[in-house]
Protein backbone atom coordinates (compact mmCIF):
# COMPACT_ATOMS: atom_id res chain seq x y z
CA UNK A 1 0.00 0.00 0.00
CA UNK A 2 1.26 3.57 -0.74
CA UNK A 3 2.00 6.31 1.38
CA UNK A 4 -0.53 8.31 2.51
CA UNK A 5 -3.31 6.00 1.20
CA UNK A 6 -5.82 4.91 4.11
CA UNK A 7 -6.36 1.29 4.18
CA UNK A 8 -9.73 -0.33 4.01
CA UNK A 9 -10.27 -0.53 7.80
CA UNK A 10 -9.25 2.88 8.87
CA UNK A 11 -11.63 4.45 6.07
CA UNK A 12 -14.48 2.53 7.57
CA UNK A 13 -13.38 4.11 11.21
CA UNK A 14 -12.87 7.59 9.14
CA UNK A 15 -16.50 7.65 7.77
CA UNK A 16 -17.92 6.11 11.29
CA UNK A 17 -16.63 8.85 12.65
CA UNK A 18 -17.66 11.54 9.88
CA UNK A 19 -21.14 10.25 9.76
CA UNK A 20 -21.36 10.38 13.34
CA UNK A 21 -20.26 13.95 13.69
CA UNK A 22 -22.67 15.07 10.84
CA UNK A 23 -25.63 13.29 12.59
CA UNK A 24 -24.65 15.31 15.56
CA UNK A 25 -25.12 18.37 14.62
CA UNK A 26 -28.33 17.37 12.79
CA UNK A 27 -32.01 16.98 14.08
CA UNK A 28 -32.19 13.35 12.87
CA UNK A 29 -31.59 12.15 15.76
CA UNK A 30 -33.60 14.15 17.85
CA UNK A 31 -36.72 13.94 15.43
CA UNK A 32 -35.78 9.70 15.57
CA UNK A 33 -35.94 9.58 19.50
CA UNK A 34 -39.58 11.32 18.96
CA UNK A 35 -40.78 9.04 16.56
CA UNK A 36 -39.14 6.32 18.29
CA UNK A 37 -41.42 7.27 22.04
CA UNK A 38 -44.79 7.16 19.49
CA UNK A 39 -45.67 3.49 20.99
CA UNK A 40 -44.42 5.01 24.50
CA UNK A 41 -47.00 7.79 24.42
CA UNK A 42 -49.62 5.47 22.80
CA UNK A 43 -49.22 2.82 25.77
CA UNK A 44 -48.95 5.51 28.82
CA UNK A 45 -52.86 6.62 27.08
CA UNK A 46 -54.05 3.01 27.19
CA UNK A 47 -52.78 2.97 30.42
CA UNK A 48 -54.46 6.10 31.70
CA UNK A 49 -57.74 4.55 30.04
CA UNK A 50 -56.85 1.23 31.69
CA UNK A 51 -57.59 -0.54 28.57
CA UNK A 52 -56.93 -4.53 28.41
CA UNK A 53 -53.35 -5.43 27.42
CA UNK A 54 -54.15 -8.68 26.04
CA UNK A 55 -51.66 -9.15 23.24
CA UNK A 56 -48.98 -7.14 22.40
CA UNK A 57 -49.06 -8.12 18.36
CA UNK A 58 -50.66 -4.60 17.03
CA UNK A 59 -47.52 -2.55 19.44
CA UNK A 60 -45.32 -4.88 17.70
CA UNK A 61 -46.46 -3.85 14.22
CA UNK A 62 -46.59 -0.07 15.31
CA UNK A 63 -43.11 -0.90 16.13
CA UNK A 64 -42.33 -2.65 13.16
CA UNK A 65 -43.98 0.72 11.08
CA UNK A 66 -42.02 2.79 12.92
CA UNK A 67 -38.46 0.98 11.79
CA UNK A 68 -39.27 1.10 8.38
CA UNK A 69 -39.66 5.17 8.94
CA UNK A 70 -35.99 5.33 10.90
CA UNK A 71 -34.27 2.96 8.73
CA UNK A 72 -35.27 5.43 5.73
CA UNK A 73 -34.68 8.24 7.64
CA UNK A 74 -31.32 7.57 8.89
CA UNK A 75 -29.68 4.83 6.83
CA UNK A 76 -31.19 5.53 3.23
CA UNK A 77 -30.80 9.22 3.44
CA UNK A 78 -27.38 9.12 4.47
CA UNK A 79 -26.45 6.33 1.84
CA UNK A 80 -28.03 7.71 -0.89
CA UNK A 81 -27.13 11.44 -0.56
CA UNK A 82 -23.67 9.81 0.13
CA UNK A 83 -23.93 8.49 -3.61
CA UNK A 84 -25.39 10.79 -5.44
CA UNK A 85 -23.86 13.74 -4.38
CA UNK A 86 -20.61 12.25 -4.92
CA UNK A 87 -18.99 13.19 -1.08
CA UNK A 88 -17.37 9.32 -1.78
CA UNK A 89 -15.66 9.55 -4.80
CA UNK A 90 -12.34 10.83 -3.05
CA UNK A 91 -12.47 7.40 -1.27
CA UNK A 92 -13.51 5.69 -4.44
CA UNK A 93 -11.17 6.84 -6.35
CA UNK A 94 -8.54 5.38 -4.47
CA UNK A 95 -6.90 1.52 -4.37
CA UNK A 96 -9.72 0.36 -1.14
CA UNK A 97 -12.74 -1.37 -1.47
CA UNK A 98 -16.38 0.55 -2.29
CA UNK A 99 -17.70 -1.53 0.11
CA UNK A 100 -15.68 0.40 2.69
CA UNK A 101 -18.51 2.76 2.56
CA UNK A 102 -21.45 1.33 3.29
CA UNK A 103 -19.74 -1.23 6.16
CA UNK A 104 -18.97 2.66 7.23
CA UNK A 105 -22.41 3.68 7.30
CA UNK A 106 -23.97 0.99 8.56
CA UNK A 107 -21.63 0.47 11.59
CA UNK A 108 -22.54 4.45 12.66
CA UNK A 109 -26.20 4.17 12.37
CA UNK A 110 -27.61 0.14 12.40
CA UNK A 111 -26.67 0.60 16.20
CA UNK A 112 -28.37 3.99 16.76
CA UNK A 113 -31.80 2.56 15.05
CA UNK A 114 -31.52 -0.61 16.66
CA UNK A 115 -31.27 1.06 20.28
CA UNK A 116 -34.19 3.72 19.35
CA UNK A 117 -36.30 0.46 17.95
CA UNK A 118 -35.83 -1.75 20.69
CA UNK A 119 -35.90 0.97 23.76
CA UNK A 120 -39.32 2.66 22.46
CA UNK A 121 -40.60 -1.06 22.23
CA UNK A 122 -39.27 -2.37 25.58
CA UNK A 123 -40.76 0.94 27.53
CA UNK A 124 -43.97 0.92 25.50
CA UNK A 125 -44.60 -2.76 27.04
CA UNK A 126 -43.14 -1.71 30.34
CA UNK A 127 -46.30 0.46 30.69
CA UNK A 128 -48.68 -1.29 28.76
CA UNK A 129 -48.29 -4.48 30.07
CA UNK A 130 -47.85 -6.11 33.48
CA UNK A 131 -45.62 -9.04 32.22
CA UNK A 132 -43.86 -6.05 30.25
CA UNK A 133 -41.48 -7.10 26.89
CA UNK A 134 -39.98 -10.67 26.07
CA UNK A 135 -36.09 -11.17 26.22
CA UNK A 136 -37.00 -12.72 22.67
CA UNK A 137 -39.46 -9.96 21.29
CA UNK A 138 -36.48 -7.77 21.59
CA UNK A 139 -33.80 -9.67 19.97
CA UNK A 140 -36.53 -9.66 17.21
CA UNK A 141 -36.43 -6.20 16.87
CA UNK A 142 -32.72 -5.59 17.12
CA UNK A 143 -32.16 -8.66 14.69
CA UNK A 144 -34.78 -7.11 12.14
CA UNK A 145 -33.32 -3.97 12.62
CA UNK A 146 -29.60 -5.37 11.52
CA UNK A 147 -31.43 -7.01 8.46
CA UNK A 148 -33.50 -4.28 7.78
CA UNK A 149 -30.65 -1.77 7.03
CA UNK A 150 -29.02 -4.25 5.22
CA UNK A 151 -32.06 -4.02 2.94
CA UNK A 152 -31.96 -0.52 2.81
CA UNK A 153 -28.08 -0.29 1.88
CA UNK A 154 -29.05 -2.24 -0.95
CA UNK A 155 -32.02 -0.18 -2.52
CA UNK A 156 -30.08 2.83 -1.62
CA UNK A 157 -27.49 1.86 -4.35
CA UNK A 158 -30.28 1.13 -7.02
CA UNK A 159 -31.92 4.37 -7.12
CA UNK A 160 -30.06 6.48 -4.24
CA UNK A 161 -32.03 9.69 -5.47
CA UNK A 162 -35.35 8.35 -3.77
CA UNK A 163 -33.71 6.26 -1.39
CA UNK A 164 -35.76 7.56 1.46
CA UNK A 165 -38.90 7.00 -0.25
CA UNK A 166 -38.35 3.89 -1.81
CA UNK A 167 -37.34 2.13 1.24
CA UNK A 168 -40.61 3.62 3.07
CA UNK A 169 -42.34 1.84 0.05
CA UNK A 170 -40.61 -1.29 0.35
CA UNK A 171 -41.42 -1.70 3.86
CA UNK A 172 -44.90 -0.89 3.66
CA UNK A 173 -45.66 -2.85 0.86
CA UNK A 174 -43.20 -5.63 3.34
CA UNK A 175 -45.76 -5.50 5.78
CA UNK A 176 -48.87 -5.54 3.92
CA UNK A 177 -47.49 -9.03 2.91
CA UNK A 178 -46.21 -10.32 6.48
CA UNK A 179 -50.18 -10.47 7.25
CA UNK A 180 -51.17 -11.85 4.41
CA UNK A 181 -52.12 -15.80 4.71
CA UNK A 182 -49.94 -17.25 1.91
CA UNK A 183 -46.68 -18.59 1.87
CA UNK A 184 -45.78 -15.17 0.33
CA UNK A 185 -45.29 -13.82 3.53
CA UNK A 186 -41.76 -15.78 4.28
CA UNK A 187 -40.23 -13.14 1.72
CA UNK A 188 -41.45 -10.42 4.31
CA UNK A 189 -39.24 -8.84 6.79
CA UNK A 190 -41.80 -8.06 9.12
CA UNK A 191 -43.47 -11.87 9.29
CA UNK A 192 -39.92 -12.91 10.22
CA UNK A 193 -39.83 -10.29 12.74
CA UNK A 194 -43.04 -11.54 14.61
CA UNK A 195 -42.47 -15.16 13.70
CA UNK A 196 -38.95 -14.75 16.16
CA UNK A 197 -41.42 -12.75 19.00
CA UNK A 198 -43.38 -15.56 18.68
CA UNK A 199 -46.14 -13.61 17.88
CA UNK A 200 -46.54 -15.64 14.78
CA UNK A 201 -48.03 -19.18 14.29
CA UNK A 202 -44.17 -19.99 13.43
CA UNK A 203 -42.94 -22.52 15.50
CA UNK A 204 -39.23 -21.67 16.82
CA UNK A 205 -36.58 -18.98 16.22
CA UNK A 206 -33.92 -20.91 14.20
CA UNK A 207 -36.06 -20.77 10.98
CA UNK A 208 -37.15 -17.27 11.02
CA UNK A 209 -33.48 -16.09 11.89
CA UNK A 210 -32.43 -17.92 8.90
CA UNK A 211 -34.74 -16.56 6.50
CA UNK A 212 -34.46 -13.12 7.87
CA UNK A 213 -30.51 -13.57 6.97
CA UNK A 214 -31.29 -14.63 3.80
CA UNK A 215 -33.42 -11.70 2.84
CA UNK A 216 -30.79 -9.28 4.06
CA UNK A 217 -28.34 -10.87 2.34
CA UNK A 218 -29.49 -10.78 -1.00
CA UNK A 219 -29.83 -7.02 -0.96
CA UNK A 220 -26.81 -6.91 0.39
CA UNK A 221 -25.24 -8.75 -2.50
CA UNK A 222 -27.11 -6.48 -4.19
CA UNK A 223 -25.96 -3.57 -2.81
CA UNK A 224 -22.07 -4.56 -2.91
CA UNK A 225 -22.53 -5.28 -6.71
CA UNK A 226 -24.11 -2.07 -7.30
CA UNK A 227 -21.80 0.19 -5.87
CA UNK A 228 -18.88 -1.63 -7.26
CA UNK A 229 -20.71 -0.64 -10.89
CA UNK A 230 -21.52 2.97 -9.88
CA UNK A 231 -19.82 5.98 -12.05
CA UNK A 232 -17.29 7.92 -9.92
Amino acid sequence: MSAGVPGRWATIVTLVGVTLTRLGRGKALWIGALFAALPVAAAAILRAYRVSADHPGPFFLIVQLLLGLLVAMFVASSIGEEIEARTGTYLWSRPIARWAVLAGKLLALTPIVAVLVVAGWYAALAIWSPAGPTAVSCVALAAGTVATCLVCAGISTLVPRHAMALTIGYLLVDNFVAVMPFSLREIALAHQMSAIAGLADDAGIATPLIALAAIAGVWTAIGLSRIRRIEV
